[in-house]
């Protein structure tokens, strides 16, 4: 132990790594951005290299820095661990989820109500943001998230497969259309997440259809607009069937060609191990999982 450097700068180290920012770890950690410099060139200083590459304002880990990040991760997630297995559930008549923007608006909101229909006493408070968050930064129960299930400190539960859907209003195509030259032909609306351009790719190949001919009226990194965009009946579009499950059943958007892509990110409920024990997350996993099983196609 007495190898060690300062405790502290292997924090400040932490959050500068996480954010690739010095000025955002300032901001996390409270103190001033040139505090964490301080900080950052004492601990290179005891290690004797360089951890960060500073150049037009840019912040990036060097080799070194890579090599030490992983390590000091698991470091603190397992000192969060410890501590927290210690604590029992501090809000039990509180959960708080993260996940999504999209998610969290197009589906957890529209179906949350019946959670709190069978346990009235238990709020719910969101905390949707594109970004992984660190529980053991932010005051949160569990995290929905579709990935690969690869989330270094926390359990990751795999809920269900990720369909990725070609779909259209029936203000613009009517279903049961067949006609691939006809439904090509209509503007797409794309998402630019890697996996939806995949199933793109896969469609157009499965159908036969020249990739580079599509005409594409936007491009958004937010199935928000791509939703509400499709639903008024702009263009076709590939969009997780999660998302759209309701519009789906409700018959205001139809599945062309019955086409379908499973998408390599999946649908994970993710929280460090201990939450698991808890009996909030015990009955929303339960009721999350029998929504999911009920909202599969037949």
């Amino acid at each position: 132990m007495k190898n060690l450097p300062p405790l502290k700068a292997l924090r400040v180290f932490l959050a500068a790594a996480q954010h690739q920012s010095f000025k955002a770890a300032a901001e996390q950690l409270f103190v001033t951005q040139a505090a964490v410099s301080q900080q950052i060139r004492q601990l290179e200083e005891y290690l004797q290299c360089q951890l960060f590459d500073r150049q037009n304002k840019q912040t990036s880990l060097t080799k070194e820095g890579q090599t030490l990040f992983p390590y000091i991760e698991r470091a603190f997630s397992q000192i969060t661990c410890g501590v927290e297995a210690l604590k029992s559930d501090p809000n039990p008549n509180l959960l708080r989820i993260t996940s999504l923007h999209s998610f969290t608006s197009l589906c957890l909101i529209p179906k949350i109500s019946s959670f709190q229909a069978q346990y009235p006493k238990t709020m719910v408070q969101f905390a949707p943001t594109n970004q992984l968050v660190s529980f053991s930064q932010a005051e949160l129960d569990i995290g929905i998230r579709l990935g690969r299930g690869d989330y270094p400190g926390l359990v990751a539960k795999k809920i269900a497969d990720n369909p990725l859907l070609l779909v259209a209003s029936p203000m613009l195509i009517k279903s049961g259309v067949t006609d691939v030259d006809e439904i090509f032909s209509y503007p797409m609306l794309e998402d630019t997440s890697s996996d939806t351009q995949a199933a793109l790719l896969d469609c157009c190949e499965q159908f036969g259809v020249d990739r580079s001919s599509l005409k594409s009226l936007i491009k958004v990194n937010d199935s928000v607009p791509l939703v509400d965009a499709t639903l008024a009946g702009r263009g076709i579009a590939v969009i997780s069937r999660f998302l759209i499950a309701d519009h789906l059943s409700r018959g205001q958007l139809v599945n062309l060609l019955d086409y379908s892509f499973i998408s390599p990110y999946s649908l994970y409920i993710v929280a460090p191990e201990q939450h698991f024990g808890w009996q909030k997350i015990a009955i929303f996993e339960q009721w999350f999982r029998s929504e999911f099983e009920s909202s599969k196609p037949n």
